[in-house]
């Protein structure tokens, strides 16, 4: 049997990661009744608030309009406020609300204890590369052309 190129086990191998990564978020969320994608809103304006729908659109690299119907949502929740600039009221920034805070710290909570739960079953002596090497891929997939992933 002819062996396959190393690109394809490559392929193979994130396909299962991004499944298996993606069955983890729904269920992270699914805990509070959001999507997936309103997980991802939760977490970045946690890490970076007050961004505008435009920059946060561009850093889940989706369409604001998409991005618009999802943060309606968090807002009717009262998870995320829309702020006005006070200096031009046509700039909107985006921020957590306390209760958006707590319900990202929930998520985020089952997310670390998830991850924990991987990381104790990779020999220790091997953590350290492990981590290593996701943030080479990370950073390589990023740099490449063809990638459609915003930088981080």
């Amino acid at each position: 049997m002819k062996e396959l190129p190393a690109y394809v086990n490559v392929r193979e191998i994130f396909q299962l990661l991004v499944r298996r990564f993606g069955i983890l978020q729904k269920d992270g969320a699914q805990c509070c009744g959001i999507s997936v994608i309103q997980s991802h809103v939760l977490y970045e304006l946690h890490k970076r608030p007050n961004l505008s729908l435009n920059d946060l659109a561009q850093i889940l690299s989706t369409d604001t309009s998409t991005l618009s119907r999802q943060v309606n949502s968090l807002v009717e929740l009262g998870w995320v406020s829309r702020l006005q600039d006070p200096k031009d009221r046509r700039y909107v920034t985006l921020a957590l609300t306390e209760e958006g805070e707590r319900q990202h710290d929930i998520i985020a909570r089952q997310m670390q204890e998830y991850v924990e739960s991987i990381l104790v079953r990779i020999p220790e002596d091997k953590r350290q590369q492990v981590l290593e090497s996701l943030q080479l891929i990370s950073t390589a997939m990023s740099q490449s052309p063809s990638c459609c992933t915003p930088p981080m």
